[in-house]
């Protein structure tokens, strides 16, 4: 009645209501599409009379009634789309606790949904990863946690919420009843891969603070997100130096000739107008004053802040050699950096890698994929083997042994001395005083972290990271850092590690953002990353950045095998190829501190299977997600505003 009495506000005001009640039903249900059709569709009703009303016909009025009428059409859209099914899956014993399985729904191959069963209860979840939608039954289910095996992503199979991994995103969840001994879902006649939480909206009638986000990677995305799942409703800045929105920078390396910023990022502009979070795009921040709670852009711009995350990442080491800033001396840290060395590549004959660890090898796979044998790429390490520093001598002879037959050559054991040309970089002299020709020069010997604004402002380690507490709060209560830049206590040992990895970057981006709120939810997460190289995949977890001992179960010839470090006479890492399952298994082994000895490992009196069951009932109830509870956590301190 209030808002037809005044035509200029009433259409503005329905729509705030209309989407904060969506938030609040999606909230406090576990059925999102449920409550959200519920309401939905009195609002549609609604708008579609609204707009036939001829008592709108003013300026303000069929502006707003143009928006609802919109909004309308793409509604009934996607109530077609979502037109639900019910369908038989089998009788109501068809699992065992703890069981899960893929199961059709429909004529086409991909018409499959995930059913799981969890303390007696069946859930029914998308059945594929929300981030290359690989298939969720072929990986592991822990309490109400699946994991999936590519990249240690999980969800839970209660409220389809992501739990860990390289996702932003959770999986659909889809009801599911016993009725006369079977089991019934129902599910949309077009099943989707993602679904997203719910987000707030800024409303600056019940939160009046601004939180500011320096940053534009996963960990960035990942706070901005975390904070407007958890209902905050204040202000959210973003300030990302570069002209686009977060992306995947992993895939990079990978896919040098062939990436693009549609195929990898993370969410659209639309995406930030819609949740109210400022990002300002292509715009650097060149000073923190902590004491007046502001930043300085180079623009000239201050941006006063409440809370200050700080997520710069990392930026790329450049040998210290004479000739370094001629052309066609790359390093690669951006989609700015993917295309200047794409351009240079294709005119290239000899292209020589300075570094063979991660970014040295993916690239000298990506472009010898495309280039084949119209280039020779020549790999130059002061190491002995691809990636020693990392894995070991012995799997890195391994990786060698695979580049070397797709015709990639290695030149170990030497540094970089100089590079000449005229200009344009022509050839490179090593320590033996050994010369080659280059027409391309891409240097991958690591990154340093970001932090030069707050030198002075906060503590910092000696290798320029950001030091922090177990909830990434630095030296300054109102100054957070997460990703790269973080150096943290890890809580498995008690030392402070700083982790340059994509996982790590979502998980502690969400954390900072939880404690940014007071929330005070600890940063507990084990280290999970992944190399892929000619179609294999190394995947490793824990946190060893030197080992006494490497023990080796399995076949490092034969590319079949788990390799256990050990330190100190325990288990602080492992890695593993062509062992699916194992290394995700360890991550969770590692996290609920059940890894058998170093000496069990040794003696071969333990094997992944025994593991399996440990976890299953030694650790029951301990897997169990998370997220959901943190996004509901109220405050410690009961600041709301």
């Amino acid at each position: 009645q209030m808002c037809i009495r005044d035509r200029s506000t009433w259409g503005k005001y329905i729509i705030d209501m209309i989407q904060r009640t969506l938030f609040s039903l999606a909230k406090s249900s576990s059925s999102l599409r449920t409550g959200s059709r519920m309401f939905s569709t009195q609002a549609a009703k609604s708008a579609k009379k609204m707009f036939n009303s001829k008592a709108l016909l003013t300026s303000a009025g069929l502006a707003t009634a143009s928006t609802l009428f919109l909004g309308y059409k793409q509604f009934t859209a996607y109530m077609a789309a979502i037109e639900l099914k019910e369908v038989d899956v089998g009788p109501e014993d068809l699992l065992q606790d703890g069981e899960m399985k893929e199961v059709q729904v429909g004529p086409n191959k991909e018409d499959i949904v995930l059913i799981a069963r969890v303390d007696g209860e069946y859930y029914c979840v998308g059945a594929k990863c929300s981030h290359f939608a690989f298939n969720l039954a072929k990986g592991l289910l822990f309490d109400d946690k699946v994991i999936c095996p590519l990249h240690n992503a999980a969800f839970s199979v209660k409220t389809g919420l992501y739990e860990q991994g390289p996702v932003l995103d959770g999986i659909p969840t889809y009801e599911i009843r016993r009725q006369d001994g079977r089991l019934i879902v129902r599910v949309p006649s077009d099943l989707h891969l993602k679904q997203a939480a719910p987000l707030a909206r800024h409303n600056p009638e019940h939160d009046k603070r601004r939180f500011l986000i320096i940053g534009g990677g996963p960990s960035a995305i990942s706070a901005a997100e975390t904070l407007r799942q958890s209902g905050f409703e204040g202000e959210i800045i973003m300030v990302s130096s570069e002209d686009c929105t977060p992306y995947d920078r992993t895939s990079l390396s990978k896919n040098i000739l062939g990436v693009e910023h549609k195929q990898v990022a993370f969410r659209d502009d639309s995406f930030f107008q819609q949740h109210d979070i400022n990002f300002i795009k292509g715009e650097t921040v060149e000073n923190v004053d902590p004491q007046n709670q502001e930043v300085h852009l180079r623009n000239g711009q201050n941006i006063k802040y409440d809370r200050l995350l700080v997520a710069t990442g990392a930026k790329p080491r450049m040998v210290p050699v004479n000739g370094h800033n001629l052309q066609n001396v790359f390093t690669l840290r951006s989609l700015d950096d993917v295309h200047k060395i794409r351009d240079a590549a294709k005119q290239s004959k000899n292209i020589l890698i300075v570094g063979a660890s991660f970014i040295g090898l993916e690239s000298a796979w990506a472009l010898k994929r495309e280039l084949k044998d119209n280039v020779t790429i020549t790999v130059i390490d002061m190491i002995n083997a691809p990636m020693e520093r990392n894995f070991g001598a012995d799997i890195g002879n391994y990786w060698r042994k695979v580049h070397e037959g797709k015709g990639i050559k290695f030149v170990f054991g030497q540094t970089l001395q100089s590079i000449e040309g005229e200009g344009q970089a022509k050839e490179v002299v090593l320590s033996d005083g050994s010369r080659y020709s280059a027409d391309l020069i891409l240097i991958g010997v690591g990154v340093a972290p970001n932090t030069e604004i707050l030198k002075n402002k906060v503590e910092l380690a000696q290798d320029g990271g950001v030091m922090t507490d177990p909830f990434l709060r630095t030296s300054n209560p109102n100054i957070f850092a997460a990703g790269d830049i973080a150096n943290y206590p890890y809580f498995l040992t008690g030392d402070r590690i700083r982790v340059e990895h994509y996982n790590e970057a979502i998980e502690q981006g969400s954390v900072a953002a939880f404690n940014m709120l007071d929330k005070q939810v600890p940063h507990s997460s084990v280290p999970f990353f992944w190399t892929r190289q000619w179609d294999q995949s190394l995947l490793f977890t824990g946190y060893s950045q030197n080992w006494d001992d490497i023990v080796v179960d399995g076949n490092i010839a034969e590319g079949k095998f788990v390799a256990y470090y050990i330190k100190n006479n325990q288990v602080t890492a492992a890695a593993g190829l062509g062992v699916p399952n194992s290394i995700m298994l360890i991550n969770q082994a590692l996290k609920l501190n059940l890894m058998p000895s170093a000496d069990q490992i040794r003696d071969k009196t333990f094997n992944i299977e025994d593991l399996k069951k440990r976890l299953a009932t030694e650790k029951k109830g301990q897997c169990k997600c998370k997220r959901g509870a943190c996004l509901n956590k109220k405050s410690a301190t009961g600041n709301t505003q």
